[in-house]
């Protein structure tokens, strides 16, 4: 048994219930099989350490209390004018002024779909429409799907995705509101969503799909997971200056060259971009990101320019170390793994200067699908600042990525150590370290990669900043520094 959907006869619950052909009921199985994950709905159940769950009730009574849940929206980086549901249903907005509303139904990293409502801006209160988009207000609300969504369509649905994950949930209904001069905002989530026929039928589908799967399918193959990278870094002239990456690469190709979206949506293709071979070996990958490196030196033509990696080495600059993924299950366990135990300890090593890109980029659960069925880790910064790092990050991700099951710490899950994240509070993770640590040390593959994850753990402890100024090629020793 897979999943078992754990619930207490909330109000709407038949509707999915009628629908579900994984395991349902009001007490967790007792003897016999037991569940892999247990999924709740509604919080009259504790959470339970002994085994692993969707929707922590923890995080359902977050999202339920609309200050903290504001609170910690904003922390991720994400825009909300958060509206108070009434008994009725309906909704007393803040703020009125949309242009566009959206509701998207959202269960395990995916938008189940989308509901749409123009309208024209207006200004004043009252009651608005139900957050589930209600059977009485299916003229209001017309859905168009997700396959082809308008330009902010698409930007709701990855908008909301962003908001559940931020709450700590796994599903839920989320509102949201795009203003007069485009900006988007979330106007509500619903942790315990209110059903209607289609949104049971949505939310069963999609929980049917996630608990009958077959067990190779969801099984980890220790050592066959396939690492790919895409590192970034700036050209620098003596000056400080930024030079485009454009003069001396392509867009594609294993040395390319990325953009930086300036206000009015011009493109400026100022990133270098490093795109190594892909490997299942860690010390492979690095050899292949070093041979891309030599490829790079070769047509960067002018070798007075310095080379510097990191977070943000210039203001405005944003530079990102993104893993790729193949041959495992992307998932919110996996992906949270991935944040508390690789993006979060890296913030030791962090720069004075690294941190500016939070939230807008860096920020914990990001992610994206990729053509070939594997997926794109986004939250780290570049950590081709040195050979010693890189080889530690690519360890660790390797790690954590095989062995995600075993990796079971959600610090988190703390409202306190996530503003410690996007603060840049090293004192305050540090002490988090030794413990998530020792889980690491447990894996039996840990000595495999011992040699490069001792001196990232060493530098670690020591909170040594790297230096996102100084020319990475030295410590690489690409030309004219070998």
């Amino acid at each position: 048994m897979r999943a078992f959907l754990l619930h207490s006869g909330e109000p709407t619950l038949g509707l999915l219930l009628e629908r579900l052909r994984i395991p349902h009921g009001t007490k967790a199985p007792e003897g016999g099989e037991k569940p892999d994950v247990t999924i709740h709905w509604g919080t009259y159940h504790p959470d339970r350490g002994d085994r692993e769950v969707l929707q922590p009730v923890k995080s359902m009574l977050l999202a339920a209390n609309m200050c903290r849940a504001a609170e910690q929206l904003k922390l991720h980086g994400i825009d909300c004018v958060l509206e108070k549901q009434e008994a009725d249903g309906g909704v007393r907005g803040q703020d009125n002024r949309w242009s566009h509303r959206f509701v998207v139904p959202v269960f395990h990293l995916q938008a189940l779909s989308l509901f749409h409502k123009p309208q024209t801006v207006f200004y004043g209160g009252g009651a608005g429409e139900s957050l589930a988009a209600r059977e009485g207000d299916k003229a209001d609300y017309t859905e168009i799907g997700r396959e082809q969504p308008s330009y902010y369509g698409a930007k709701a649905m990855r908008e909301a995705v962003k908001a559940i994950y931020a709450l700590g949930l796994d599903y839920g209904v989320v509102r949201i509101g795009v203003r007069p001069d485009g900006s988007l905002a979330v106007r509500g989530v619903e942790a315990v969503p209110l059903l209607t026929s289609r949104l049971a039928e949505l939310f069963a589908e999609a929980m049917n799909r996630y608990g009958e799967l077959p067990e190779e399918e969801t099984a980890v193959k220790r050592g066959d997971v396939m690492l790919g990278a895409d590192p970034e870094f700036l050209l620098l002239n003596r000056q400080g200056k930024v030079a485009l990456a454009s003069r001396f690469a392509e867009k594609d190709g294993p040395f390319g060259c990325d953009s930086i979206v300036l206000p009015g949506r011009r493109k400026l293709f100022a990133l270098a971009e490093l795109r190594p071979q892909p490997s299942t070996d860690v010390r492979e990958l690095v050899i292949h990101l070093h041979r891309t490196m030599q490829l790079a030196a070769k047509r960067i033509s002018d070798t007075e320019l310095i080379w510097v990696a990191g977070g943000m080495p210039v203001r405005g600059f944003p530079l990102g170390g993104h893993i790729h993924f193949s041959g495992v299950e992307l998932c919110s366990r996996l992906l949270r793994a991935l944040d508390n135990y690789v993006a979060l300890p890296l913030t030791l090593l962090e720069g004075e200067t690294t941190g500016a890109r939070k939230p807008r980029y860096g920020f914990l659960g990001d992610f994206r699908r990729q053509k070939h069925g594997g997926f794109e880790y986004r939250v780290l910064p570049s950590w081709m600042v040195s050979p010693a790092v890189a080889k530690g990050v690519l360890a660790l991700a390797k790690l954590v990525a095989g062995n995600d099951r075993a990796l079971k710490q959600r610090p988190l899950s703390d409202p306190e150590v996530v503003k410690a994240y996007y603060r840049g509070d090293k004192e305050r993770i540090r002490l988090l370290l030794p413990s998530l640590w020792r889980d690491l040390e447990r894996i039996p593959e840990y000595g495999r990669y011992e040699s490069y994850l001792l001196p990232l753990r060493r530098m670690m402890l020591r909170m040594k900043s790297w230096n996102e100024r100084e020319d990475i090629r030295p410590k690489w020793r690409i030309s004219p520094f070998r």
